[in-house]
């Protein structure tokens, strides 16, 4: 809690030695915190910016500490009728797993980019794929590939 408040969210796959975080993250800030029943901390947190790691420096206590270059967000873009699906799918799985869809306060069903986002943190992709398709300079690979993961 000292300083900022703020830290990277990246993907973490134990088993890629060397490279178990995904190039890719979120820069987060926690804006609430409080004492859970089970003696736990629990933190309440907004996304602030997307990045690129450029370098990692691990702490001996593994702590990681990174240098990174923040990225532009994917501009809000209007469904196509080919994604309407897609929405309709998550507005489903927000439906059958309510306490997912209480993450947002708002939910943009229209934009293609803050769908195929939501999607990306369902999926189980890889490091390699979410890097691949978070560094495009828009959400339509994501959207691509989202579809085809649906159809199987």
């Amino acid at each position: 809690m000292q300083g900022e408040g703020t830290f990277g969210i990246c993907l973490f796959d134990s088993e890629k030695k060397g490279e178990e975080l995904s190039v890719v993250g979120t820069l987060a800030k926690i804006i609430d915190f409080e004492l859970l029943e089970d003696g736990l901390l629990g933190i309440s947190i907004t996304g602030l910016s997307k990045f690129k790691i450029c370098s990692v420096r691990v702490e001996h206590d593994g702590l990681r500490f990174a240098r990174i270059e923040t990225l532009p967000s994917w501009n809000a873009e209007e469904l196509d009728v080919n994604d309407v699906p897609i929405t309709r799918e998550l507005v489903r799985v927000y439906q059958q797993f309510p306490d997912l869809g209480d993450l947002y306060e708002q939910r943009f069903f229209d934009d293609a980019s803050w769908v195929s986002q939501r999607w990306l943190e369902l999926l189980p992709v890889s490091n390699r794929q979410f890097d691949e398709l978070t560094l495009q300079t828009n959400c339509r690979a994501a959207l691509s590939y989202i579809k085809k993961s649906l159809e199987r």
